[in-house]
């Protein structure tokens, strides 16, 4: 109840900043498709999702830290990787459902050619949908979800005004994400990020004076609640966290760009580079940032880098012919 209740105190800021950001920010630049009954009826669906699951797992790690003492991170870290791999069930099957619909891509001739890049690439594709993004927003979008053989892709239905080829080399992209691995890496770090998370927290809960003198000096008095020492840790921890995030990001830029090789050696290239340069205008994205603030921020290349890398063979090739 005091977690929810703490949520609520940032509401009367957050709010309207959202209403600004999506009526007055995106509006602005046309992006904007969400009606004001829109907006409220997703954030009521959202508030109602956050209170069933956090009712539900707030008392699970309560009780978890609760029950087996000093161990308890152990214990703790197990359940956290068995919800990691449910909701990425839950939230494509049960989530986004709620809010998106979901249909069968009706573009026939663009369903066998993605079936069929599917098949050169050996991508276990059981269903293809694309969804109805642009009741909210003319941003595009595409991905891949599934386990194991039973993979599915997902189509925005803003994206797919764009010509066959672009939408094959985006996808091309996306399977480039699956060909290295990537889901799976991110997923053993998010793994490993986590036990580390809660061994450390356990340290600090367990350390006897200690951490009853830092709850203190917060400004808890002598409270032993869970979620305040949580809450203690989590502060104490951000700036290793922000670290931690800008090594991330540092790391999903390194896979944009093997992503982006793969189409290339797909014979994709050019393909790419006339979709992404499509999508960055529409989009209005800052076609070549600030090289510093997008090192720290941009989880993918500026798209001046990824098209001259993506460029790169052509002129090492055209340098060996003239040799």
């Amino acid at each position: 109840l005091w977690r929810f209740v703490l949520q609520w105190v940032e509401k009367p800021v957050n709010i309207p900043l959202s209403l600004y950001s999506n009526f007055v920010v995106e509006q602005r630049h046309g992006f904007n498709k969400m009606t004001v009954r829109l907006f409220i009826t997703d954030m009521i669906q959202s508030e109602l999702l956050t209170y069933v699951f956090g009712g539900l797992l707030i008392p699970l790690l309560i009780w978890i830290v609760r029950y087996f003492g000093e161990r308890f991170y152990l214990y703790l870290w197990a359940v956290c990787q068995v919800l990691m791999l449910a909701m990425m069930w839950i939230y494509p099957n049960v989530i986004q459902p709620i809010f998106n619909k979901f249909e069968v891509l009706k573009d026939e001739e663009l369903r066998v050619k993605i079936e069929a890049l599917a098949s050169e690439v050996s991508f276990p594709l059981t269903k293809l949908f694309q969804i109805d993004g642009s009741k909210r927003s003319s941003h595009s979008n595409a991905y891949f979800f599934g386990f194991w053989k039973y993979k599915r892709i997902v189509l925005y239905d803003t994206l797919l005004h764009l010509k066959h080829d672009d939408i094959l080399a985006i996808l091309c992209h996306e399977l480039g994400h699956w060909k290295f691995g990537h889901t799976l890496f991110n997923l053993i770090i998010s793994s490993v990020h986590i036990f580390v998370l809660f061994f450390l927290y356990g340290t600090v809960m367990y350390s006897g004076d200690t951490s009853k003198a830092m709850v203190r000096q917060f400004g808890y008095g002598d409270s032993d609640a869970v979620m305040v020492s949580l809450m203690v840790f989590m502060m104490l921890y951000s700036p290793t966290e922000q670290t931690i995030t800008l090594l991330m990001t540092l790391l999903s830029r390194t896979f944009e760009f093997q992503a982006d090789s793969f189409a290339a050696k797909m014979g994709r290239g050019e393909a790419l580079c006339s979709g992404l340069f499509q999508i960055h205008e529409e989009n209005k994205g800052d076609l070549n940032p600030d090289s510093w603030y997008s090192w720290y921020h941009f989880s993918h290349p500026p798209l001046v880098e990824r098209l001259r890398a993506l460029k790169a063979p052509e002129k090492d090739a055209g340098g060996k012919k003239k040799d």
